[in-house]
């Protein structure tokens, strides 16, 4: 398949998953699950007025866009949450595979072409879902200060496949390009073994912040955060997720600290964590290496 006609493909596609993404924010409620099919089934509506929406209004993106990002009968302001997630749905479909040919060594094109190993397939559909899950946390936990147990549990399902791909296929992947920090992994890292070192990031996440939860007596983050670094640590190994914890608390205290200085937010009031968690994860992923670089390029390293 040509390379051009894939990622626009992949673009549309991420467009449809991230409008069906949106209809499972929207619709969850902390004392439901995620996917209940009582309260994903039946038309779209408008939040506001209760319009059931027509088929020229569902399309992702263009309908938010000829509408001025309101509803066509009440005119009420419509969340920004649905162009950006649906975005996200299609830059995740069409560039993370792009992105992570470069980061494991593989050719640009290898993704798009029946040569690829189908381990590859594999491991690149677990990342996706990865990020998809990662997204829809951030929005959920914006929204009720909760992350769902079944996602939490996706990921980490999502990690021991990444994980098992991995060590598996570890020679077939470029040296040091299990990590995203690549070669400076070597500083870090107290073992070469993909396996040990993503039982290492998982046990990284999951006790460092239950010690965390535990000190704060839950005031400074919940159980669910647990969960989220126990299953994010078996997806990124260790020493990413150390990096990942190191970038969401200056990307939290930072903006914490944005809030209460223009009087938003006091220091008794809660901020949903999550959020800085997963840009953390991302970060790591995408720029964990010039980061790393950056740093010790600073003392001429």
């Amino acid at each position: 398949m040509n390379a051009m006609l894939a990622i626009t493909f992949l673009f549309a596609f991420g467009l449809a998953i991230g409008s069906f993404l949106n209809v499972v924010i929207f619709r969850y409620t902390p004392e439901k699950r995620l996917l209940d099919k009582k309260a994903l089934g039946g038309r779209s509506r408008c939040p506001y007025c209760g319009h059931v929406l027509g088929v020229g209004e569902l399309v992702p993106i263009v309908s938010f866009l000829i509408q001025k990002g309101r509803c066509r009968i009440c005119g009420h302001r419509l969340s920004l949450q649905y162009p950006l997630v649906e975005l996200a749905g299609a830059a995740i479909f069409a560039f993370l595979p792009l992105f992570l040919n470069s980061a494991y060594g593989m050719s640009n094109a290898v993704f798009f072409t029946a040569s690829a190993p189908l381990w590859y397939y594999g491991l690149v559909a677990a990342w996706v879902l990865a990020f998809l899950a990662w997204v829809t946390v951030i929005a959920i936990d914006l929204r009720h200060y909760v992350i769902p147990n079944e996602l939490n549990a996706f990921l980490l399902f999502l990690g021991t496949v990444i994980t098992a791909l991995l060590a598996i296929h570890v020679q077939s992947i470029f040296p040091f390009r299990t990590s995203f920090i690549r070669n400076y992994v070597l500083l870090f890292s107290f073992s070469n073994g993909v396996l040990l070192n993503h039982i290492l990031g998982m046990l990284f996440g999951g006790v460092f912040f239950a010690l965390l939860v535990a000190l704060s007596r839950g005031r400074g983050m919940g159980v669910g955060d647990v969960k989220l670094m126990l299953a994010s640590g078996l997806i990124l190994g260790w020493p990413d997720i150390a990096l990942s914890t190191a970038i969401s608390f200056v990307l939290g205290g930072l903006f914490g600290g944005l809030l209460i200085l223009i009087k938003q937010k006091t220091m008794k009031d809660m901020i949903p964590f999550a959020p800085f968690l997963v840009l953390g994860f991302f970060l790591t992923v995408f720029f964990g290496f010039a980061i790393v670089k950056g740093y010790f390029g600073l003392f001429g390293l």
